[in-house]
């Protein structure tokens, strides 16, 4: 028989089938598709619905349902992963959770801007400033930068904190 024939003509043999290929059916596209038993299940459930209402050609029924089945699966899939809910993410209580610490947003944007005002420097008092923050002492920056000395690099930097204090940053 043809996929056009009536459905009528082919009714009545749909348990006999479900009972021979279900099981196989569902190892099949489970194969196939990396995904929860559950989205296995429905898609297959689907696949046996459709043929209800197409009534395929029962020699090649199972190829038919497979093909259906994971095209079905790969579709829930995708509508799975577009629509996350907070359960899957296994939360309890809450969004809250989810999301960073609030503080850090503000921290995130203070460092940025803090950024912004150091690359703004002059280049000898962002090298004297980095050096330091590494924990060089004067003098030892002093002698990386070619013999400064602690008057100089102390200047510079004491230019270079000014600088940030002026633009509003905490890193002063």
């Amino acid at each position: 028989m043809t996929a056009t024939a009536s459905p009528a003509s082919q009714r009545g043999d749909e348990a006999e089938l479900y009972r021979r290929h279900h099981r196989d059916l569902v190892r099949s596209v489970a194969r196939r598709v990396n995904a929860p038993a559950e989205l296995i299940e429905d898609a297959c459930q689907t696949a046996w619905t459709i043929l209800l209402r197409r009534q395929p050609d029962r020699d090649r029924v199972f190829g038919w349902l497979r093909a259906v089945a994971i095209h079905e699966a790969y579709r829930l899939s995708r509508a799975e992963r577009r629509d996350g809910r907070l359960e899957d993410f296994g939360v309890v209580d809450g969004w809250e959770a989810l999301v960073a610490d609030p503080v850090s947003i503000d921290q995130t944007i203070e460092a940025r801007r803090a950024l912004r005002v150091l690359a703004a420097l002059p280049e000898r008092q962002r090298e004297y400033l980095s050096l330091l923050v590494a924990g060089f002492s004067y003098r030892e920056i002093g002698e990386m930068t070619g013999g400064r000395t602690f008057t100089n690099v102390n200047t510079h930097l004491a230019r270079a904190r000014a600088r940030i204090r002026r633009e509003g940053c905490d890193a002063a």
